[in-house]
């Protein structure tokens, strides 16, 4: 109750969670801290596979980059 309760009011102060599964990686908004190839080049660039730590944005600046996983 108390996490639901602070997570609640920082999301009325403009805090929002990156949640980055499946998009293009951004370097802007992903740290990528693991890479798996692929056989297939026809992938346009890398994408996100896991998210290893959820990353944060504040009023639309990032505070916290989330560490994802990434193929390509």
């Amino acid at each position: 109750p108390l996490q639901a309760s602070l997570l609640s009011v920082l999301e009325r102060e403009g805090l929002a969670r990156l949640h980055p599964d499946g998009e293009a990686f951004d370097p802007a908004h992903h740290e990528a801290v693991m890479h798996e190839p692929v056989d297939d080049t026809t992938l346009a660039g890398p994408i996100v596979i896991e998210v290893l730590r959820t990353g944060y944005t504040l009023n639309g600046r990032v505070v916290r980059p989330a560490l994802v996983k990434v193929r390509g």
